[in-house]
């Protein structure tokens, strides 16, 4: 027998009505939520005080706050949505404690340079296109900016890293891992020296050795150039450690510098790897 859409509630004006009426109250209670949100922020600028720069940033508390998103989440709706989402509302927080911009290296593939900003760091940050991963870091250098350099940007541009007052590495992008994911050029977040820094997972040292750059147990090759290469180990960092793993393997160590460092990601695809863990839910 043939059935009316009413029948099954398909089509029912009042059932829509019901459902449209907890989609409005939902939308209420999320906005009076992010209001609140603010307020708490304008309390904590009065109390902390976030003007000077690198106070604001908190790269550790964020990677923390998205790992507890991405376990506790469930359902139909994309979890790299909700992670856009929740960037757009960190930024957006984040720049009422103390205003930033983002300076990108347009210099390779620009335009997935320009996907990854806004996705990380939405709408309403002011985007500053720079010719090169040097320029982005003289960019970052004495402001509050924040950089993004591709993981395929060419030569040692991380030499401007090295030293005290100087901008370092705080991120690694993408975040969250998984195939076929919007905005996942590999790229590195820099800034300035932090003032209130946290110990990162995983630690970034800068190297020029002499002769070519060996596999060394228990340290990841981020990045070479010449005979200056940009490393991960365990954080904290023993220099003194990593130069004697260097001279084991017969690789001669002219410097050794930290610059900087970075939470380990979160995979949704179960690829875990030395800097992704999978979600634990």
């Amino acid at each position: 027998m043939k059935r009316h859409m009413t029948d099954t509630g398909e089509g029912d004006p009042r059932a829509l009505a019901k459902l449209r009426g907890r989609i409005d109250a939902i939308d209420a209670e999320m906005h009076r939520l992010l209001v609140e949100r603010g307020t708490v922020i304008d309390s904590l600028i009065k109390t902390k005080g976030t003007s000077r720069p690198g106070a604001a940033f908190r790269p550790m508390r964020e990677a923390d706050m998205m790992r507890r998103i991405s376990a506790r989440h469930s359902g139909a709706l994309p979890l790299a949505t909700v992670e856009h989402i929740w960037r757009e509302i960190i930024t957006t927080f984040t720049r009422m404690q103390a205003p930033f911009g983002v300076a990108i290296d347009t210099s390779i593939d620009g335009e997935r340079m320009r996907d990854v900003a806004r996705f990380v760091f939405g709408f309403s940050v002011e985007l500053k296109p720079v010719a090169n991963a040097a320029a982005v870091v003289a960019a970052v250098a004495g402001a509050n900016d924040l950089g993004i350099i591709s993981r395929a940007a060419r030569g040692a541009w991380w030499r401007g890293l090295v030293g005290v007052d100087t901008p370092k590495i705080m991120a690694l992008l993408p975040f969250i891992a998984a195939q076929q994911r919007p905005a996942d050029l590999p790229a590195f977040v820099i800034s300035p020296p932090l003032a209130d820094p946290t110990p990162f997972d995983i630690g970034v040292v800068a190297i020029t050795v002499d002769g070519p750059v060996k596999s060394i147990d228990g340290v990841e090759l981020l990045e070479l150039a010449e005979n200056d290469a940009l490393v991960a180990v365990a954080n904290p960092v023993d220099l003194a450690d990593l130069n004697a793993r260097f001279v084991a393997a017969g690789v001669a160590v002219r410097a050794l510098s930290p610059v900087g460092g970075f939470a380990r990601g979160v995979t949704a695809d179960g690829r875990a790897t030395a800097f992704y863990e999978e979600i634990v839910r």
